[in-house]
């Protein structure tokens, strides 16, 4: 793939809530933060698979390499501490969900411009038992062999949209368990575009559409996001797209201290987003109209890259670790990531605070299924990160860049 590297425009898209769907859980815009955090008693609060969602690019794998960054980043004298880790591309939240459970942060907040996603962990973590409910009668009814056809249960919900004069609060709560059951029924969990059921229409495959529906690991995993939000350890989740989740945080919790506040952000693939998210990730294609800006999803177009990387290298006002393909452009390209150093403008110094943290670049290898034409393969991770340069580890597994 080649990145061009004319400079990208500079103005940057915010969201607009998507209105079926509310933004977050919180109706005031911000959850009171439960400053006498316990520890988080649940089976799975340090297991390997911790999400009840199946996303392409999961990085269950990665999570425990991030905990051990930001473990070692706590040593210094400049963190100590990460009051609330901020996930803006959500997804699967393996990260988020890993860290808030082995306490390596006090708390952590969801957000995905998705409203599909969105509404998912909202329900999860505020409306757990019914989401439970939900998804066994689902399956009892149509996944289970001996019940109705599954198939057209799929179309059903592919087709699904909250209908006129539904309240905020069914449109959620029908979005999540339609994102549920698509995720849990379709090929690779792909929620928009093309993408059909496993096993195929006619179900011929060794594999059926419910192959990766197991309704009692989904509950443990929906139980340990409800237990997480009880305890405060999830703060909130909102419906929101990066720049203005990044945004929100300093305005709805400008009482936490910048330097003790640590986002992490995984966006879509330089290098596969236009095959990933172009074709079987559109929004457009295959399941019609979708509530929300399609234009916040379609990281097929290079300047959305361009956009983050201008805001993280630029106006970014917390420390961040930023997770990517090791696509050669990302720390080449003046537009994205070669510089070694933030440059904030003299203004958003002033009066924004933003300091000029180094960033530290390191490569770290995953087993992943879409960097092998069959079964899984191990490719490289690029990992960029503005935590203190001489907290950040330099062994086997993070690597420096060639």
């Amino acid at each position: 793939m080649t990145v061009s590297t004319a400079a990208p425009a500079s103005a940057s898209r915010v969201l607009q809530t998507v209105p079926e769907i509310p933004a977050q859980i919180s109706p005031s815009g911000a959850r009171k933060l439960i400053t006498d955090l316990h520890p988080v008693d649940h089976p799975l609060a340090t297991a390997r698979y911790q999400s009840a969602l199946r996303y392409p690019g999961a990085k269950s794998a990665l999570a425990p390499a991030i905990g051990r960054l930001v473990e070692s980043a706590k040593r210094s004298a400049q963190i100590r501490q990460i009051h609330l880790f901020v996930e803006p591309f959500a997804g699967g939240g393996s990260v988020s969900l890993r860290l808030a459970g082995t306490g390596t942060v006090d708390r952590v907040l969801l957000a995905d411009a998705d409203p599909l996603v969105a509404a998912f962990w909202q329900e999860a973590a505020a409306n757990t038992d019914y989401l439970v409910d939900r998804m066994w009668d689902e399956w009892r009814t149509y996944i289970k062999p001996g019940g109705a056809p599954a198939v057209a249960r799929w179309d059903y919900w592919r087709a699904w949209a909250p209908p006129a004069g539904a309240t905020a609060a069914t449109a959620r709560a029908t979005a999540a368990v339609k994102a549920l059951f698509l995720n849990r029924t379709t090929f690779s969990g792909i929620l928009h575009g093309r993408a059909g059921p496993i096993g195929g229409r006619q179900q011929l495959s060794e594999y059926s559409i419910g192959a990766r529906w197991t309704p009692s690991a989904v509950e443990e995993r929906l139980r340990l996001a409800g237990h997480l939000y009880d305890t405060g350890r999830l703060l909130d989740v909102w419906c929101k797209d990066w720049r203005r989740t990044l945004d929100d945080v300093a305005e709805h919790y400008a009482q936490l201290l910048p330097s003790r506040v640590l986002a992490y952000l995984d966006p879509p693939y330089l290098d596969k987003s236009p095959k990933l998210y172009q074709r079987s990730f559109d929004p457009r294609g295959g399941y019609g109209r979708i509530s929300g800006p399609v234009d916040d999803l379609m990281w097929g177009d290079t300047r959305m890259h361009f956009r983050l990387a201008e805001y993280l290298t630029t106006r970014a006002q917390y420390r961040w670790v930023l997770s990517y393909d090791a696509h050669p452009s990302l720390t080449t390209s003046p537009w994205l990531y070669a510089d070694d150093r933030m440059t904030p403008s003299r203004q958003d110094r002033e009066l924004l605070g933003i300091r000029c943290w180094r960033i530290t670049k390191r490569h770290v290898t995953m087993q992943y299924s879409a960097s092998a034409r069959t079964g899984r393969g191990h490719r490289d991770e690029l990992l960029l990160t503005t935590l203190p340069p001489a907290t950040v580890p330099r062994n086997a597994e993070l690597r420096s860049i060639p």
